[in-house]
C-alpha cells in the first residue's frame, strides 16, 4: 500500500460561471444559505462558514466550469510547488492578490482542460450566528466529467498523492486526502464539466429541512434521500439555477488509510469494507425507485 501522505488537505472552494449570475447567487445565498463575503471584478464570492469563501459565482456567456480549489499542506512552498507542477509537465503559474481572501496561490492547468488553484492560507471569519435557508456544514466534495478521466485520474493520485477509495463500474472513480471516503470523483464520459457539487448538512434531520426548503422554492429534488453504495452517505440531489446538480449528504463513509478500509459501520454489507467496483444497480442500497403507485395501492 502506498503511503498516505497528500499535498492538500480539502477541497476549498469551486468556482461557476453563470448566464444567470443574479439568480444564482441567489439560490445560494437564500435557499442554500451561503454568505456572501465579497464581490470583485463581477464575481460573488460565498461562504457556507469561516472561510472568506466556498462557492464563487461569475457572469459567463453561458455555464462553465471555471476552477477547483485545495488547500495545500502548510509545510508547501508554493513556488516549489508550482516548479513541481511544471516538471509534471502541466502549466503552472504562481499568481498574488488574483482573488479577495487568498494573497497567493498556485493556478495549474491540469489534464482535460480542468483548471486548479492551490493555496495554503484563506481568510477566515465567524459564521453567521443565525444561519438561514438549508445551512449546511460545509462544502465537502466535487464529482467533474473528462474524455481524460485516466490522466485525471493519475494527477490526484501520482502527482497529488489522493487515495483510490472505490469505483463506480469502472465509470466514475472515488479519490481522497483526508478521511473522508471522497473528495473528488472523476467521471469517465465525453464531455468536459462538472457533474455535482456536494455539501455536508448536520444531521439526518436536516435532509427534510432542505427537501421542504427547496419545495418552497420552486426547486424539485431529483433523487434521494436514499443511502448510496459507494460511500454509504444518504444523499439528496437537486438543480442550482444554471442546472449544476447539487448533492446534500450525511453520514459518509470515513476512510482509515493507514488500513486501506472504510471505518466500520452497521449498514455495511461486508467487513471489512475495502474500495472496489460496485455495479450502477447499487447506487442506492435502499433499492428507492418510487415506482409503487400509492394512491391505488
Amino acid at each position: 500500500m502506498k503511503p498516505f501522505n497528500p499535498k492538500t488537505t480539502h477541497l476549498g472552494f469551486v468556482a461557476l460561471g453563470s448566464p444567470d449570475p443574479v439568480k444564482t447567487v441567489e439560490h445560494y445565498q437564500n435557499v442554500i444559505g451561503l454568505t456572501e463575503k465579497a464581490r470583485d471584478g463581477g464575481a460573488s464570492f460565498l461562504s457556507v462558514d469561516g472561510a472568506h469563501h466556498d462557492i464563487v459565482v461569475h457572469k459567463t456567456n453561458e455555464k462553465s466550469f471555471v476552477c477547483q480549489g485545495y488547500q495545500l499542506r502548510p509545510d508547501i512552498v508554493l513556488e516549489d510547488f508550482a516548479k513541481e507542477a511544471s516538471s509534471y509537465g502541466l502549466h503552472a503559474e504562481v499568481k498574488t492578490d488574483s482573488q479577495p481572501g487568498v494573497s497567493k496561490l498556485v493556478e495549474v492547468a491540469a489534464p482535460g482542460g480542468v483548471v486548479f488553484q492551490f493555496y495554503t492560507s484563506i481568510e477566515t471569519t465567524l459564521p453567521p450566528a443565525s444561519p438561514h435557508g438549508i445551512a449546511p456544514l460545509r462544502l465537502g466534495h466535487i464529482g467533474i466529467i473528462t474524455p481524460e478521466h485516466e490522466k485525471m485520474r493519475k494527477f490526484y493520485e501520482d502527482f497529488l498523492g489522493f487515495h483510490y477509495t472505490d469505483d463506480i463500474a469502472k465509470l466514475a472513480f472515488f479519490y481522497t486526502c483526508n478521511r473522508d471516503h471522497h473528495v473528488t470523483n472523476v467521471i469517465g464520459v465525453p464531455g468536459s464539466k462538472i457533474h455535482h457539487i456536494a455539501f455536508e448538512l448536520r444531521d439526518n434531520g436536516d435532509h427534510g429541512k432542505a427537501a421542504d426548503i427547496l419545495s418552497r422554492n420552486g426547486t424539485p429534488t431529483q433523487w434521494g434521500p436514499s443511502r448510496h453504495g459507494a460511500s454509504h452517505n444518504i444523499a439528496a440531489y437537486h438543480y442550482d439555477p444554471d442546472q449544476v446538480l447539487i448533492e446534500f449528504y450525511t453520514q459518509m463513509d470515513v476512510y482509515l488509510p493507514a488500513l486501506g478500509i472504510q471505518e466500520p459501520r452497521p449498514w455495511h454489507e461486508e467487513y471489512p469494507m475495502t474500495p472496489k467496483t460496485w455495479a450502477l444497480e447499487h447506487m442506492s442500497v435502499w433499492e428507492t425507485k418510487f415506482l409503487f403507485n400509492l394512491a391505488t395501492a
